[in-house]
């Protein structure tokens, strides 16, 4: 190392240490953009989720119900999958 370039050892002498990820205590790093997008995912997973039941217990034996029924199953399924997405994503 005797023979390094000044200009590099000053270089990395500046740079600076990292810096930590997690929010300091007592401070939310969470938007209001996120918290808009993850309540709205919630309320319409919980809505497809009840109709789903709803439509089960109460619907019948149609095609039509069955579609719904379908539709709603979907929706809920894809909902608890953006739900641990967007978690998984603040968390990282």
């Amino acid at each position: 190392m005797e023979n390094e370039n000044p200009a590099l050892a000053r270089a990395r002498s500046y740079e600076s240490e990292p810096q930590s990820i997690r929010a300091p205590e007592g401070k939310s790093d969470l938007t209001p953009r996120f918290k808009l997008i993850f309540s709205t995912v919630t309320a319409l997973t919980v809505l497809a989720l009840i109709l789903n039941v709803l439509l089960a217990a109460f619907g019948g034996d149609s095609e039509q119900v069955q579609a719904a029924a379908e539709a709603c199953s979907t929706t809920y399924m894809m909902g608890f999958g953006a739900i641990v997405g967007l978690i998984g994503g603040k968390v990282a």
